[in-house]
């Protein structure tokens, strides 16, 4: 049972929660969109290449049909919507970086010999993340994409208080355009990583719903006690299941082994799960942010 710092379970202190519109409400927090695909990639020794020119050309291959299926796919889900939204995005997705997070396979084969002879090729299927380009949204081209499940998937996060003071139950609210996956990470300012998000039971979302953290269920609360400084809960969601990261349990918590590379490890699961149609593995839309706990 966790009795200090922020978080206070309810056996250790009852506490009267006042009304959220009590306050003002924190600054709204956008999330950081990305989807992640498999996909294949090849290229023949031939006369000219090398066996290390012929690899990299593979890798560049798979990387290239990463970002142009997604890309597609962005702008036949959006081809409905808000003409201002298509624009934003497929300018984003057309300008996009291919980040590799796992070599699923690779290696060297020979080819059929469709082409009249018999040569050695070399083969890639890669799992990778398709981040589109940092273009700034307007408020009302992301409020287009939160209110319509075609959109990319997109996350806002928020403090019940703008201000908290020492004492202050804090709350955390999100919501998504379009059903999702979510852990959230609440880093306090000691370092420690705690798991909000309920541990123990699946944590999937329903889309244009408003959560909160602590929820109605929770059997927490979120205080502000010294020491003071920097605190930030981070939310991580996707379409597909989340990976997962190693921790303890600690009463109704869970308390997250030290970890500099978080965000990556949550990818670390999606795009395994589900099909499409044509046999493929499902993509998975992820989306990740923050938001800082800001206290006088």
């Amino acid at each position: 049972m966790i009795c200090k710092r922020n978080f206070v379970m309810l056996g250790c202190l009852l506490l009267m929660l006042l009304a959220q519109g009590a306050f003002a409400q924190g600054a709204k927090q956008y999330s950081v969109n990305s989807v992640i695909v498999q996909v294949e990639g090849g290229a023949c020794l031939g006369q000219d290449h090398s066996r290390a020119q012929t690899e990299k050309l593979a890798m560049t291959e798979a990387k290239r049909l990463a970002a142009e299926r997604v890309r597609t796919e962005v702008s036949s889900k959006t081809e409905v919507l808000d003409g201002k939204l298509v624009e934003d995005l497929v300018k984003a997705y057309a300008k996009a970086t291919v980040r590799i997070l796992e070599e699923v396979e690779k290696g060297w084969k020979q080819s059929d010999g469709s082409g009249g002879f018999v040569d050695s090729c070399y083969h890639v299927k890669i799992k990778a993340e398709v981040v589109p380009a940092r273009v700034a949204m307007p408020a009302p081209v992301v409020q287009a994409a939160l209110a319509d499940p075609k959109a990319p998937l997109t996350v806002e996060l928020w403090t019940g208080k703008d201000t908290y003071r020492v004492g202050d139950a804090m709350k955390f609210y999100f919501r998504a355009n379009k059903p999702f996956y979510a852990r959230a990470v609440y880093k306090d300012v000691d370092g420690n990583l705690i798991e909000v998000t309920p541990y123990g039971r699946p944590r999937y979302y329903q889309g244009g719903v408003t959560y909160e953290i602590p929820g109605q269920n929770d059997r927490f609360s979120l205080v502000i006690t010294p020491p003071l400084g920097r605190e930030t809960l981070t939310l991580y969601g996707s379409t597909q299941p989340l990976g997962s990261y190693t921790g303890k349990k600690t009463g109704d918590f869970y308390v997250v082994n030290p970890n500099k590379n978080l965000g990556m490890t949550t990818r670390g699961l999606a795009v395994v799960h589900g099909s499409t149609s044509v046999g493929r593995p499902a993509d998975a839309e992820f989306a990740e942010t923050s938001v800082a706990v800001k206290v006088q």
